[in-house]
């Protein structure tokens, strides 16, 4: 069975070197890509850029939705196997009439999606490339109504709209591509083979503390935000949405780490900018 800290692994697709001969956007295979990095001939592939419609932002993908949904299926597939889903009725009710309207406030109520409601105490959703909604009991229950539970999962619809799964895996891609870059060019240095493997150490230190976990952030915080907005539209209360997080705060356990080392803001800073962004939209006032 998967534990709650296996989840976010679960829902993240790692970056497996092998996928690079094919991914999209990207016309030449990883060996002649090493050589070409040895010789110092390759362009760099940095100019897969495309404007996301939902949010207006620009956003770099090397993978588009529908293969990085085929990579997360056999994940969702296990946690449907591995994961007990509730047999209570009415919950299951609760979180789909929640669900529905969230959907369709999103504009994708006529989408196909696949709903769990998995029956363990965690305090967390989920979403997986391919329309896949996991939601726990354990955050049912902290919830105090369903605006607060519409908050949750108008977040993960966040995430869709976002497409914060494709740029996350393309991110960690280019990475590796600029580590391996940055690798090599090392090795060929004086400096490189004696101090090698400390030097390639700190190279992988500051892409996941200075890129991977900033994007990281930044995408939780504007699934946030377009949560509230399909809220909004699904006609749910949005002041839920920061009171979701005074409860949630006041449900972790033990000390949390510093934010620049995590993949996930505070809660409190979520809580202060959902209600700048309430106010802000005129949504409510709080």
């Amino acid at each position: 069975m998967l534990k709650p800290d296996q989840i976010e692994a679960a829902t993240k697709v790692d970056a497996d070197p092998a996928l690079l001969d094919n991914a999209p956007s990207v016309t030449l295979s990883r060996r002649s890509l090493i050589k070409g990095l040895a010789c110092g001939s390759v362009v760099p592939i940095l100019s897969a850029c495309t404007t996301n419609l939902e949010t207006g932002s620009s956003q770099f993908l090397l993978v588009g939705d529908d293969e990085i949904a085929a990579m997360a299926l056999t994940a969702w597939s296990d946690m449907r196997k591995q994961v007990p889903e509730t047999k209570d009725a009415r919950l299951r009710a609760r979180v789909m009439g929640v669900w529905d309207r969230i959907a369709d406030g999103a504009g994708r109520g006529d989408q196909a999606w696949d709903v769990a409601v998995f029956d363990t105490d965690d305090v967390n959703a989920f979403v997986m490339p391919g329309n896949k909604v996991g939601v726990f009991r354990g955050i049912t229950e902290l919830t105090e109504n369903d605006d607060q539970l519409s908050s949750v999962l108008g977040h993960e619809v966040g995430h869709v709209s976002g497409r914060h799964a494709a740029e996350r895996f393309s991110l960690q891609m280019a990475s590796e591509l600029g580590l391996m870059a940055g690798s090599i060019a090392i090795a060929q240095s004086e400096t490189g083979q004696r101090y090698g493997k400390q030097i390639g150490a700190l190279g992988g230190a500051a892409v996941q503390f200075g890129v991977l976990l900033p994007y990281s952030r930044r995408h939780e915080l504007e699934a946030d935000r377009l949560g509230v907005d399909y809220m909004h539209r699904a006609g749910f209360d949005v002041r839920a949405a920061p009171r979701l997080w005074e409860l949630m705060e006041a449900n972790s356990s033990g000390a949390r780490p510093p934010e620049f080392l995590s993949t996930h803001p505070h809660p409190a800073r979520r809580r202060e900018e959902l209600i700048n962004y309430i106010n802000a939209k005129g949504y409510a006032f709080i």
